[in-house]
């Protein structure tokens, strides 16, 4: 039981929390170093993990509990296991989780609240209404087809831009740049978990992007996110160079996506969040090779 329990987590697209505060944490150490700044605030990169990772499950588990009371999840459904689907919990139960990692997000953001002022304070409510927004109500972020954009928001803008700023204290729009690179590949992980359920949703009326486009178009759409990045790269002041010799991989998941259907899709979907850590992991190996 406490098998299934972690895998309604989702724990293959967690690394995308990791992933991101990273990129923030590692650009800041770089910045910070060029500035021949040596202080680093550990806590800070705890916090902002701690945080982003608690409202991560926080949404899944809520999308879970929407799903289940709006009969999205039917018999046939071609995602893992989910708590409620899978009679592991009551919703009630499920209510008490999600209100629980809500809380811990709250108790690790007290801190970046502190330390980065009221803009931090609005970007957590924000955050917080997201959980709910996501896929609750009857007009649901989901369901009105910008779910790819919320995250493109939430996990690439402000958490790399957000945890970047609270490590230096400084804001540059050339930030922008990495962010959108990895918000891009985000979206994409999104997009492919939205291509498989398109007949569930659509059947239960939650009309994400995937349903809006269709699968044809919602996979070629996929394709660009993933070589979006790759057309930022000459303009990106950081000189990720490494990440160059991801384009193979980026271009088979292209092409991988045209040939996959149904639950072979899961498969597609946690090597795209694979390759949202290896974009991260890139500027990491990019940076330790080239002096600054």
């Amino acid at each position: 039981m406490l098998t299934d329990l972690f895998f309604t987590l989702r724990p293959k697209t967690l690394i995308i929390a990791f992933a991101v505060i990273f990129l923030g944490q590692l650009l800041a150490y770089f910045d910070l170093s060029r500035a021949n700044i040596t202080t680093f605030d550990f806590t800070i990169v705890a916090a902002c993990l701690s945080c982003c990772l608690c409202l991560q499950i926080a949404v899944n588990l809520a999308n879970d509990y929407f799903d289940f009371k709006a009969h999205v999840d039917g018999p046939n459904r071609l995602g893992p296991k989910r708590a409620l689907q899978s009679n592991l919990i009551s919703p009630s139960q499920l209510k008490k989780i999600i209100f629980g990692f809500c809380l811990f997000a709250i108790f690790s953001g007290g801190y970046l609240v502190y330390r980065g002022g009221w803009i931090f304070a609005l970007l957590g409510i924000l955050s917080l209404l997201g959980v709910y927004a996501y896929s609750g109500g009857k007009k649901s972020i989901a369901s009105t087809g910008l779910g790819e954009v919320a995250v493109f928001f939430y996990f690439g803008w402000i958490a790399v831009i957000g945890s970047y700023y609270l490590q230096t204290g400084s804001f540059f729009w050339n930030l922008f740049i990495p962010a959108s690179e990895i918000g891009c590949l985000i979206a994409a992980v999104m997009l492919v978990n939205n291509i498989r359920d398109i007949t569930g949703d659509f059947a239960a009326g939650k009309v994400t992007l995937a349903c809006r486009l269709g699968p044809s178009n919602s996979r070629w759409l996929y394709a660009v996110l993933l070589l979006l990045p790759f057309i930022l790269l000459p303009f990106n002041p950081y000189l990720p160079w490494l990440n160059s010799v991801l384009l193979p991989l980026h271009l088979s998941l292209s092409w991988l996506i045209r040939k996959r259907t149904g639950r072979e899709l899961n498969t597609q979907l946690g090597q795209t969040s694979l390759l949202v850590l290896l974009w991260a992991l890139g500027y990491f190996f990019s940076f330790i090779l080239s002096p600054f």
